[in-house]
């Protein structure tokens, strides 16, 4: 009766374990999205090539990028975040061989009224799991997915600081570029009030010339304090990128604007996935979920293992060995639904992880459109601004000559003093604000997996 209720159990349970949940569908990326703009494009057809960031700029600037990337202390940080998971799948591939032990006992036994006697034991076992089922391969797949995940964590580390530290750069020369624009400002509008009171004590100009013109050169000076702050925040930044606290200098160039390079590769939205380290991370975690889940599948059905053991004994003299050998199953009849549950939240897990992908993959295609569109805006804004410093360097001339010759006061020449400066300034953010655009389009178009052929 005991045997016919066990065996009328397993048959149940073996059901229970054939009604799995089903696998949830993988995440639908369109294979023939676009970009809505256009843009330079430049194919990828030259094999192994250095990573962006080493691509886009000067080798002088190159070799600075290498050393403030070399030491920096969160690179370092995922390098052993990588070690770590590294020693994961050493883990479960050690779940998935053979385990031997060894074993050794002495005892002196006795009893009142009876002799001493010793005993010696010694013993060897060795147990191979038999993964008819595939729970430890499928472990041993979903610590690799984590592994390669980690990995592209840590790329994609390595490319935002990169990202980071040529937008600190061209910050910090665009602070400094300023300074000195400023500066010649500055001294321009200082000649400007010498000159101004002068004509003022001959009668030739206004007390209201007088005072505008040193609300002007005010206004300048004001500007100067905020100039430098600008420069030191992008320097503490640059510091702080490269594990250097602010007392020490940085040996970064950063006099002049660095120049980013204007073609791009020729990408496709759904290439993005490959080239993105981010996307390629949370794919390698879409393919570890989607392992953890065959594994929780797999953990209901019956686990075997071979195992083996010598036993070599010597009991007040006499010895004797042991030899033995078994197959081991193990089939859980009842456990609550912990199993199914668990089944079902590994499900769970990887369709969020789907889901994950997929806006992920959208959020970087949105990403690199809208930068596209930008960098292509600030080129012709750039354009147009070339042609207003032209016109207000013209317009400047004719107020100065006008107001010499005495046809026009000096109102007419401040303003146009103050358009040009101005304007020369706006192109100046406008510059920056193109290499910053450039160096985050190049980062949002991402790199070729090294090894991959074009």
């Amino acid at each position: 009766m005991l045997l016919r209720s066990t065996v009328l159990l397993s048959v149940c349970a073996l059901g229970a374990c054939s009604l799995s949940p089903e696998r949830p569908a993988p995440p639908a990326l369109d294979q023939q999205a676009a970009f809505s703009s256009d843009y330079a494009l430049f194919p990828d057809n030259t094999g192994e090539r250095p990573a962006w960031w080493l691509r886009v700029v000067t080798a002088s600037i190159t070799r600075q990028l290498q050393q403030a990337i070399a030491a920096s202390p969160s690179l370092r940080r995922a390098d052993e975040d990588i070690n770590a998971a590294r020693a994961v799948l050493r883990q479960a591939t050690a779940d998935t061989g053979p385990e031997i032990s060894a074993s050794a006992d002495a005892r002196v036994q006795q009893s009142t009224g009876e002799e001493r006697s010793n005993s010696r034991a010694a013993g060897l076992d060795a147990s191979v799991p038999v993964d008819i089922s595939g729970s430890l391969q499928a472990r041993k797949e979903a610590a690799q997915r984590s592994l390669i995940a980690v990995q592209a964590d840590a790329a994609q580390l390595r490319s935002d600081l990169a990202r980071d530290l040529l937008i600190g750069m061209i910050d910090a020369a665009e602070a400094g570029q300023r300074r000195l624009l400023l500066d010649q400002q500055t001294a321009l509008a200082s000649k400007l009030l010498r000159l101004i009171e002068l004509r003022f004590t001959q009668g030739l100009a206004t007390g209201v010339d007088v005072l505008q013109q040193r609300d002007q050169l005010a206004a300048l000076r004001q500007q100067l304090p905020v100039a430098d702050l600008d420069r030191r925040r992008a320097t503490n930044q640059l510091r702080r990128f490269s594990g250097i606290t602010p007392d020490r200098g940085v040996d970064f160039d950063i006099d002049t604007l660095p120049d980013i390079r204007d073609r791009f590769d020729a990408v496709r939205p759904i290439d993005l996935l490959a080239r993105r380290a981010a996307l390629r991370a949370q794919q390698a975690r879409l393919e570890a979920a989607d392992a953890s889940f065959a594994a929780a599948l797999a953990d209901r059905w019956p686990q075997f293992s071979l195992s083996a053991g010598l036993l070599s004994r010597v009991v007040a003299g006499d010895a004797s060995n042991l030899v033995s050998a078994a197959v081991d199953a193990a089939l859980t009849l009842f456990d609550g639904g912990r199993k199914v549950a668990v089944a079902d939240q590994r499900r769970a897990q990887l369709a969020a992880a789907g889901h994950q992908l997929l806006d992920d993959w959208i959020s970087a295609v949105a990403d690199a459109d809208t930068l596209i569109q930008a960098e292509s805006s600030l080129q012709e804004r750039i354009r147009l601004s070339d042609q207003r410093l032209e016109n207000a360097d013209a317009l400047l001339v004719a107020a100065q000559r006008r107001y010499e010759r005495g046809v026009s006061d000096y109102l007419p020449v401040l303003e146009a003093l103050r358009s040009l400066q101005q304007q020369q300034r706006d192109h100046l953010s406008l510059q920056a604000e193109l290499a910053r655009t450039r160096v985050r389009l190049h980062h949002a178009l991402g790199d070729r997996p090294q090894g991959d052929k074009a």
